[in-house]
């Protein structure tokens, strides 16, 4: 009985030395779905690549420092600070055009104080531009005149040089004749506009312009104004 068991156990041991020779030398048999890991290039840092079987390793891309890759998005240039361009400058204004007379007369003055009826500014033609005497003297508002009835039509304007500026025919002078014109002084009712009246009168006739064009040189405002009478 014991020898048997001795005979079994040689022959057991023999069989395991028998199957780990097989085992040692026989190529290694790979299971479906899986590889066997093989060594790939080095890369930096030491580490080592391992890909499935059959494929080959992944490349890499490195960039030298200091520089940027092509697929990199620009940075969009700022423009926050940068200002508009300042507008531009208007243009001179023109100089006024010198005055063209074609028309000369005697030129006397009047105003409110010896109106007709006195201390009004009532005027003949109330709906030319002004409903009463008066205006600014410049083109496009300019001062009242008067002058004999039927000589100009109602609305003609007229330019005086000697006093520099613009008049609308709106009343009637009952004392004037031919090229005989009356300027509106002011609305002032004291004695000092009726002085001022006399300063401005000269003698002979004095030259204007009929149908004047804008631009002319102007001092507007009334001749009498502040008890101040206009001097040229």
């Amino acid at each position: 009985m014991r020898t048997r068991i001795v005979v079994a156990a040689a022959a057991v041991a023999a069989l395991l030395v028998i199957g780990g020779a097989v085992y040692l030398f026989s190529p290694p048999r790979q299971i479906a779905g899986t590889s066997v890991p093989v060594a790939g290039p080095p890369i930096i840092g030491g580490a080592t690549y391992v890909t499935p079987s059959g494929s080959a390793p992944p490349s890499t891309t490195t960039t030298a420092p200091g520089t940027s890759s092509s697929s990199s998005a620009s940075k969009p240039h700022s423009t926050a600070n940068i200002a508009p361009p300042p507008p531009a400058a208007p243009p001179p204004a023109a100089p006024p055009q010198n005055a063209s007379p074609n028309a000369s007369g005697p030129i006397t003055f009047y105003g409110a104080a010896d109106n007709d009826p006195p201390g009004s500014r009532e005027i003949a033609f109330p709906n030319v531009m002004h409903g009463q005497a008066g205006g600014a003297g410049t083109f496009d508002d300019p001062l009242t005149f008067a002058a004999q009835q039927g000589r100009f039509s109602p609305g003609t304007k007229i330019y005086v040089p000697d006093v520099r500026r613009y008049f609308i025919l709106e009343d009637i002078c009952a004392s004037c004749s031919g090229p005989h014109i009356d300027l509106w002084a002011g609305s002032a009712n004291d004695r000092g506009i009726v002085r001022c009246e006399d300063s401005l009168t000269r003698e002979g006739s004095r030259p204007y312009q009929l149908n004047p064009p804008a631009g002319l040189a102007v001092s507007p405002g009334d001749l009498y104004q502040n008890g101040r009478c206009f001097r040229g």
